[in-house]
């Protein structure tokens, strides 16, 4: 056995000599494939890992979508008190909406939704002070027109005729604005007109802020807001299905976007920063 043992470590001893070609080949082949081992092991690893993150996030859209849409039909349904009438900050009820943390798409999306189940439907002419909603797919000078929004939500200051007689309405489209800009302009009109809002807050009323105009807006709001891009003209009759948009929805209506025509909204934002009116 000794002598076994012997001719064992007398191998070991050979082996440890000069290193043949055919011994760094098969080291080397060896290292290969351990290497594409643990390739393999830290590739499986992190598509574990990531297909456990997307799970995670489906679990986190599924238990917090329905949180979202109840708390806008919360804000659809509710009838406010008159001392919840009085304590409504508009600046506060847009920046701490549930839609202000999704995409623009998807929050778009669900407050054209909820402003649409809300059915304060008109067929009268605007008024000014009202804010509404309604499709406009056709405008009378489409051929004429770069672009136009085919869903405006316009804060309407009032009515004029033409020469030939006809009634147009006026106001300013929210959607040309940034949303910086478009809360600025909702904010300091709600807070200077704040009588007029509060007595259409659960629901509208057909009744004309006698002290709204154009002039008004423009001093109110500054001409640092370009406010002049906004300004639009609509032909009553070529109006669609028209929303009366009241108080208690302006914080939904907000995140609405619009729907242009033959530009996108980033176009669109890109001319409101060009504009020097």
């Amino acid at each position: 056995m000794a002598f076994i043992k012997d001719k064992r470590e007398d191998d070991k001893e050979v082996r440890k000599g000069p290193r043949t070609a055919k011994d760094l080949k098969e080291d080397r082949d060896k290292r290969l494939y351990e290497n594409k081992g643990n390739k393999r092991r830290h590739v499986n690893k992190f598509l574990k890992q990531h297909e456990e993150e997307v799970e995670a996030r489906k679990k986190t859209v599924r238990k917090t979508t329905p949180g979202a849409t109840q708390e806008l039909q919360y804000i659809q349904n509710h009838i406010y008190s008159l001392e919840e009438i009085k304590e409504f900050d508009l600046g506060d009820a847009i920046d701490e909406n549930v839609l202000s943390a999704k995409s623009g798409h998807v929050r778009s999306k669900l407050a054209y939704k909820f402003i649409m189940e809300n059915k304060n439907i008109t067929a009268k002419y605007l008024l000014p002070g009202q804010v509404c909603m309604f499709t406009y797919n056709d405008p009378k000078t489409k051929d004429e027109l770069e672009y136009w929004d085919k869903t405006p939500l316009t804060l309407f200051f009032g009515a004029f005729r033409t020469k030939d007689g006809n009634i147009r309405e006026i106001g300013l489209n929210l959607h040309y604005y940034p949303p910086f800009t478009r809360r600025k302009i909702l904010t300091k009109v709600y807070e200077t007109f704040k009588s007029y809002f509060q007595k259409c807050f659960n629901h509208p009323q057909h009744k004309p802020n006698m002290f709204m105009d154009y002039k008004t807006l423009k001093h109110l709001i500054g001409r640092d807001s370009k406010i002049a891009f906004g300004v639009k003209e609509y032909v009553p009759s070529l109006r669609g299905i028209t929303y009366v948009i009241p108080t208690k929805m302006l914080p939904i209506a907000f995140y609405t976007e619009g729907h242009f025509s033959r530009a996108t909204i980033q176009q669109i934002m890109q001319f409101w920063r060009q504009f020097k009116k």
